[in-house]
């Protein structure tokens, strides 16, 4: 019998190992747009080291393999076993004959495609900046600095250390040579580390530059708007936001420049994706208005839920029960905002959403063409919210979409990022 085969021995890289470890059963779960990019994970002595696993994790989630790489002091604090366990790939710990240093960002084939330290103690941060390295992070560093491997550095460290004129030079020497820092948020007297999605996403941005949305930009509408009866009381929807913001992440994920106009909603909105906050259809109209102006917008997804009807006059008071019966109020149609886009940007690719309630296939289709027609977009989504799964404040959707050149595609109810992502490739196909 083959003694390796059976042995499990793995390499100190974790990149050819003889069985597949279970933890990487997560690899691609939540999208696959990253499947094939790695990412070596310095971890120093913090006690935000913690947070490392988790970070991991949800790299690994996003398809992105990791292999994490520790400072005999973040040894200390978390145990090399749990970092094996969350990615799948022995840690790295020391440096050996096996060059782990080189074989992860070296001038060789396979290497990582970014490394993030996360955390950074102060002391780590400084080695970096004046290129000092005595153990594997900053070796490591040192390395991928020479080699151009796009680096992200979280630093984590008492509030009161950032003050230092030495912390905030070093800081600045590596900013100057190119190194992302995603500095800490300050909170109840203390510098915390940014939250894991938000190291996520800043890693995402150094891995998505040759996605297949890359170069092209785009305006994605979401949420609810809202008109005002008086100060206090509006007519608004149920939209959550989800979908549309679901529609940003796969965006990002693409490589895509995306600009999000949200008006009211649950959902919260990707990190790294600039979002205009609105609240009622003019606004939102004008916000639309001032980015097709401003920008060159190769595509724009309108999935906000834009109320149809305002008041005609708006009370300057809350308008009050006491005394009064019954309450009359005049209502107007709110601006269109699909129906202004191809006037402001004919070039750009309009993608309409529609809302429908309890209606076949058919009617779906028919309402749908027509509205995509009146708007002159390119493509319409619509959907039958009193479908079971496929209505407002869920997880979940179910789109039918129908483009100017006669197709339907049918995207079955999954979840409203698997569906978003369908979405985008339906429009990629037709740009």
């Amino acid at each position: 019998m083959d003694k390796e085969k059976n042995s499990g021995h793995n390499n100190s890289t974790g990149f050819s190992q003889v069985w597949s470890h279970p933890s990487k059963d997560i690899l691609g779960s939540l999208s696959t747009a990253l499947r094939g990019k790695k990412v070596a994970l310095g971890i120093t002595g913090s006690v935000a080291a913690l947070r490392s696993s988790e970070v991991a994790r949800l790299l690994m989630r996003y398809g992105v393999e990791v292999v994490p790489v520790m400072s005999p002091e973040a040894c200390r604090i978390i145990h090399p076993n749990l970092m094996e366990w969350a990615t799948g790939n022995p840690a790295v710990c020391a440096l050996s004959g096996a060059i782990e240093h080189v074989a992860l960002a070296g001038n060789v084939e396979g290497r990582v495609d970014a490394v993030v330290i996360a955390p950074s103690t102060a002391n780590t941060l400084g080695k970096i900046a004046h290129g000092i390295d005595d153990t594997p992070v900053t070796t490591l560093a040192t390395t991928a600095i020479g080699q151009g491997i796009p680096m992200l550095l979280v630093p984590a460290m008492h509030e009161p250390m950032y003050h230092h004129p030495a912390v905030h030079r070093n800081i600045e020497i590596l900013k100057n040579d190119g190194i992302h820092i995603l500095m800490p948020h300050i909170s109840e007297g203390k510098a915390k580390i940014p939250e894991t999605e938000e190291i996520v996403f800043h890693t995402i941005d150094m891995l998505r530059g040759d996605g297949p949305l890359a170069g092209t930009e785009w305006i994605v509408t979401a949420g609810r708007t809202v008109e005002y009866l008086d100060p206090i009381r509006v007519l608004t929807n149920n939209s959550s936001g989800k979908m549309g913001i679901e529609i940003s992440r796969a965006l990002y994920l693409a490589g895509a420049d995306v600009h999000v106009v949200y008006g009211k909603g649950t959902a919260e909105v990707v990190p790294n994706v600039p979002t205009y906050r609105v609240e009622t259809a003019s606004q939102m109209l004008d916000t639309v208005r001032t980015l097709l102006e401003k920008h060159h917008i190769d595509c724009m997804v309108a999935a906000a839920a834009v109320g149809d009807w305002q008041a005609g006059e708006t009370a300057e008071d809350k308008i009050t029960t006491h005394g009064t019966d019954t309450l009359k109020v005049e209502l107007v149609p709110t601006p269109k905002i699909i129906d202004q886009v191809k006037k402001l940007s004919p070039q750009t690719f309009l993608i309409a959403f529609r809302a429908l309630f309890h209606k076949s296939v058919e009617e779906l289709k028919t309402d749908g063409i027509a509205r995509m027609k009146k708007a002159r977009a390119d493509m319409i989504a619509v959907n039958d919210i009193g479908a079971e799964g496929a209505g407002f404040e869920g997880t979940t959707n179910e789109l039918h979409l129908f483009d100017k050149a006669g197709g339907h595609t049918h995207i079955p109810l999954t979840t409203k990022f698997k569906a978003a992502e369908q979405l985008i490739e339906a429009i990629r196909l037709c740009l």
